[in-house]
């Protein structure tokens, strides 16, 4: 009987989670507004960007390339699906086509991004 107890407090400890995990980035999500500066490499501009990922898979973007120069302000709305990796957007204005973005977690409140072969990459964070 007492190797009975003994295997099954061995068993019980070696099934249990470790809860306090709090960096498995599978357990983030990408709803919420994210906000970074974001660069091309093309040319080494430099903008402010703001992403919001809606619950039901709408959302927005607005990037302002302005820096204090003439004004070069991006805007539109969109919807979006994503997997471990990957970001796919779709924009309302039918001008702005589509777009797929590759993300990785930092942390629940970091996440880097970069765009589809197009020179942009950044790091936001949750606001």
């Amino acid at each position: 009987m007492k190797k009975l107890i003994l295997i099954l407090t061995l068993f019980a400890f070696a099934c249990g989670g470790d809860d306090d995990n709090n960096n498995d980035s599978s357990s983030f999500s990408l709803v919420g507004t994210w906000a970074g500066t974001i660069t091309d490499s093309e040319d080494n501009s430099e903008g402010q960007v703001e992403l919001m990922f809606n619950p039901d898979s709408t959302g927005a973007i607005n990037v302002d390339w302005s820096q204090g120069q003439e004004e070069d302000v991006f805007g539109d709305t969109f919807t979006w699906t994503s997997d471990d990796s990957q970001i796919n957007i779709n924009y309302s204005d039918p001008d702005n086509g589509s777009e797929i973005l590759y993300y990785s977690f930092v942390n629940q409140n970091t996440v880097e991004i970069s765009g589809d072969g197009d020179g942009e990459s950044t790091t936001l964070t949750r606001q």
